[in-house]
């Protein structure tokens, strides 16, 4: 039991300190999700040198991945991670939510820094 603890732990605290890059398809999106804060950087900036901000997040951790939510240029982004071990193009996505309603849903290729 205390190994399995010990082991659970070393899980948690590994995907918690580890950063992860992800960009939308046409990489208008570029951002760093961290442990407490999402860091967006400037549009087609394939490198991610020109931070635009730095925002904190709102997060839900399940046991493979994560969602973070941050208020970001007056618009609600979802962003969620399926498996932080094993990203999917396809199951990892961010919604961005608009004050006027609006909604746009966006799929992602992360990669772990």
């Amino acid at each position: 039991m205390k190994a399995l603890f010990i082991t659970l732990m070393t899980m948690i605290t590994a995907t918690t300190q580890a950063s992860i890059i992800c960009h939308t398809p046409r990489s208008n999106k570029i951002f760093e999700i961290k442990d407490t804060k999402v860091t967006f950087f400037s549009e087609f900036d394939t490198s991610a040198n020109r931070e635009i901000a730095s925002v904190i997040s709102k997060s839900i951790s399940s046991y493979k991945g994560m969602t973070k939510i941050v208020n970001f240029e007056n618009q609600k982004h979802t962003i969620h991670i399926a498996d932080s071990a094993h990203f999917s193009d396809v199951e990892d996505y961010i919604v961005i939510k608009a004050k006027s309603g609006h909604e746009m849903t966006y799929p992602l290729s992360c990669e772990q820094k």
